[in-house]
C-alpha cells in the first residue's frame, strides 16, 4: 500500500512538471523560429509615394559617344582581356580574331550579342583546363557621366559570374592610355551596375580603397527610397577581400566588400530581368552615383529622344543610390576616369564559392542563423546539380561548368545581347 502512495505521489508530481516542460519546449522552439526567421522580419522602413528625395543629378547631357555608331565590337572601341581570370575560375578569355572564330561575338542592325562559349579542346586544353569568354574594357574612360545600356538578354546559370562595371584600369591593362593615372585596385574606384553568380538577384556595389575612407550617409540614402547595403557593411565603401591575413584584429572584422546601398523592392533575378527587357542607366555626378532599371514600357521619353534630364526621372526606378557629397567619404577624391567593362566569368570566388547557397536575394544583413537555413532548405546549384566529386564549392562548380552537363545551358543562357550603349556627358 505504501509502495502504491508513493508511485502516486510520483506520478502526481511528474504531471505537476509537464505543463512547465510543454512551455519551455513552445518557447525553445518559437525562439528557434525566430532566429531562422529574422531576417525576413527586418524589412525596410516604407515609404509614401512622393515623399523621396535623391538630390545630385546634373541638368543637361549631350551625346559624347555611342558605340553602336561602328563596328559595335572593334578593337577601335574595346581592348581585349586575355590574361587569367583575376576571380580565380577557369575562364579563358579570347582576342578579339579568336572570339570571332569561336562564334562568341555577333552583332546586326541594332544588337549586339556576347556569348560564352566552348570548353578547351580535350586534346589541347593545358593542365588547369578552362571554358571559353569574352571580357571587353572600353578604350575611352569617363569622368562625370552617363551611360545607358538597353538590353534584351544577360547571362545567367549555374557557374556563371556575368559584369557590366567600371573601373581604371590602365594600371594593369596593357595597351591602354594613361596607365600612369591609375593606382592599384581599388584605389580609384570600381561601380558594378549590373552583376550577379548563379542565380542570385542582381546587385550594385562601389569600391573604394580604405585611404581615405568613404562612408555613405544612411540619412540620406533613407531619404531617397528603402535601401539596403546588400553588402553588409553598413554602407562603408572600403574594400580589401583579402583582410585577415595580417592580425589579429583584421581576421576578426572580416573582409570589406564595399558598399551596396540597393532598393529592396527592385532586386530582380536574371530571369525576372530577361522576362521584361529594358535600360540601365549609370549617372556620376560630382555629388552622386545612381543607377536605374527601366523597362522598356517606362524608359523616359528624353533619354529615348537622346537628350536624358535624369533630375525628372522616376525616382522609385532607382537600383541603387550613393550620396557621395552628403556623406563622409574624401574617399571620392581618389575616383578618376573610370573605363566601361563587360564579362562573363566562371566559378571563381563567388560563382564558385556560393556554389552551395540558396538563390536568395543576396543580402547579408540577414545574420548567419537565416543563411544557414537556406543553406539546409532553399534551392541552390549545388542542390541542382551535385558535387562532382569535388571537397570545396569551387571544385564543384569546376566540375560542372568544365562537364558536358553545362553546355547546353551554357550555350542556352551564358549571353548578353545588347540592343543600346550610348555615353553622355554634361553640357558645357
Amino acid at each position: 500500500m505504501e509502495t502504491t502512495r508513493l508511485l502516486g505521489r510520483a506520478s502526481a508530481k511528474a504531471s505537476d512538471r509537464r505543463p512547465l516542460t510543454w512551455l519551455v519546449a513552445t518557447l525553445c522552439l518559437v525562439f528557434a523560429a525566430w532566429c531562422f526567421l529574422a531576417g525576413t522580419l527586418v524589412l525596410p522602413r516604407t515609404h509614401k509615394e512622393g515623399t523621396y528625395t535623391c538630390p545630385g543629378s546634373a541638368l543637361d547631357y549631350e551625346l559624347a559617344h555611342d558605340f553602336f555608331a561602328s563596328d559595335f565590337f572593334s578593337e577601335d572601341q574595346w581592348y581585349y582581356f586575355t590574361h587569367a581570370d583575376p576571380t580565380g575560375g577557369p575562364t579563358q578569355y579570347l582576342s578579339h580574331d579568336d572570339a570571332l572564330g569561336a562564334g562568341l561575338l555577333r552583332h546586326g542592325d541594332g544588337w549586339a550579342v556576347l556569348q560564352a562559349g566552348r570548353r578547351e579542346d580535350p586534346l589541347q586544353q593545358s593542365e588547369s583546363p578552362r571554358r571559353q569568354s569574352v571580357r571587353l574594357h572600353s578604350r575611352q574612360a569617363w569622368e562625370h557621366m552617363l551611360i545607358a545600356v538597353s538590353y534584351s538578354h544577360v547571362p545567367h546559370g549555374c557557374g556563371v559570374w556575368p559584369a557590366l562595371w567600371l573601373y581604371c584600369d590602365g594600371a594593369d591593362v596593357e595597351g591602354q592610355t594613361g596607365a600612369d593615372r591609375c593606382g592599384p585596385w581599388p584605389e580609384n574606384g570600381e561601380i558594378d551596375l549590373l552583376e550577379f553568380a548563379n542565380e542570385f538577384f542582381a546587385k550594385t556595389s562601389l569600391h573604394l580603397g580604405a585611404e581615405p575612407h568613404c562612408t555613405l550617409n544612411a540619412t540620406a540614402i533613407e531619404q531617397c527610397g528603402p535601401f539596403y547595403d546588400k553588402n553588409g557593411m553598413r554602407f562603408d565603401c572600403a574594400t580589401d577581400y583579402f583582410t585577415g591575413k595580417d592580425s589579429l584584429l583584421s581576421f576578426i572584422n572580416g573582409p570589406k566588400y564595399g558598399c551596396a546601398p540597393n532598393r529592396y523592392d527592385t532586386w530582380p533575378t536574371p530571369s525576372q530581368l530577361n522576362a521584361a527587357p529594358g535600360t540601365f542607366v549609370f549617372e556620376w555626378t560630382p555629388d552622386a552615383m545612381k543607377i536605374w532599371n527601366f523597362a522598356d514600357a517606362d524608359v523616359p521619353a528624353d533619354l529615348r529622344a537622346g537628350a536624358p534630364v535624369p533630375g525628372g526621372w522616376d525616382d522609385t526606378k532607382l537600383w541603387s543610390y550613393y550620396p557621395l557629397a552628403w556623406s563622409d567619404c574624401p574617399g571620392k577624391a581618389k575616383l578618376r576616369p573610370l573605363n566601361l567593362v563587360i564579362n562573363i566569368a566562371f566559378c571563381g570566388d563567388w560563382a564558385g564559392g556560393d556554389w552551395g547557397r540558396a538563390f536568395d536575394d543576396g543580402w547579408a544583413g540577414r545574420g548567419f542563423l537565416y543563411n544557414a537555413a537556406q543553406v539546409l532548405v532553399g534551392e541552390s546549384c549545388a542542390s541542382r546539380w551535385g558535387s562532382y566529386g569535388a571537397a570545396t564549392p569551387r571544385g564543384a562548380c569546376n566540375g560542372f561548368i568544365l562537364s558536358d552537363d553545362s553546355d547546353t545551358l551554357v550555350e542556352r543562357d551564358a549571353f548578353f545581347n545588347l540592343t543600346g550603349l550610348k555615353v553622355y556627358q554634361v553640357v558645357r
